[in-house]
């Protein structure tokens, strides 16, 4: 089993937003979005240091009502702000921050708040499949597809369905599969700052129910959460 090391925990929330304006502000069944995330990351309680990356002042001032629990709210540099910026370059940034503080993450765990019923068990499980693989390849949270992916395609010209098994197998009859639900990933530090990117060259899979695989991008998205939430 490796060692997971010292644990930065990412949470990016940018105050801009095309398709849902606001999004990471906006309330969710009464607190704001972004605010899911971070009582998750704390309740996981994994021994980790928790920031907030924003470019936003009311997302900061909203981090900021943590800071005595522990969460750091950091104001990212203005590029990277941008509809432009990778992810990539927002982790590396916030490593680097937490290097030039004095601390030195071996693990970086990113928790995108767009993913807002991911809970403590979640965060908790990922990490232990991180920790069980030897702490080398990037684990990836996952959760099962709706329908098998043999019945998807594409729509060609002349309206023509293309790419779809028709062999008239029932649901249960495929293997099961598996899509990126975007709620967890936890990485080697030194991955992102050597090679660039949060993925190593083999994924490991933390398997999330879809029902806390919930993931905002639009108001429709958005809508449909808060009505789960609500009917929970």
């Amino acid at each position: 089993m490796g060692e997971t090391g010292d644990i930065l925990v990412v949470i990016p929330a940018r105050g801009g937003s095309k398709r849902l304006p606001r999004k990471n502000v906006l309330p969710l069944a009464g607190k704001p979005l972004i605010c899911w995330t971070i009582e998750a990351a704390l309740e996981a309680k994994l021994n980790a240091r928790i920031m907030v990356t924003s470019d936003d002042e009311e997302i900061l001032a909203i981090a900021q009502q943590y800071q005595s629990q522990g969460v750091i709210a950091y104001k990212r540099p203005d590029e990277l702000a941008t509809d432009t910026a990778s992810t990539a370059d927002v982790l590396i940034d916030a490593i680097k921050a937490e290097q030039a503080a004095g601390h030195d993450p071996k693990t970086l765990m990113l928790l995108q708040p767009t993913s807002p019923l991911r809970n403590a068990e979640d965060i908790r499980a990922a990490l232990d499949v991180f920790q069980e693989g030897g702490c080398e390849d990037t684990v990836v949270t996952v959760c099962e597809v709706d329908h098998p992916m043999a019945w998807v395609g594409t729509i060609g010209e002349g309206s023509r369905l293309e790419g779809i098994d028709l062999s008239g197998k029932r649901s249960q009859d495929y293997q099961r599969e598996y899509r990126l639900n975007g709620a967890v990933y936890v990485a080697q530090s030194a991955l992102l700052l050597e090679k660039l990117t949060l993925f190593s060259a083999f994924l490991k899979a933390s398997v999330m129910p879809r029902k806390r695989s919930h993931d905002i991008d639009t108001p429709l998205d958005f809508q449909n959460c808060e009505t789960w939430v609500n009917s929970e």
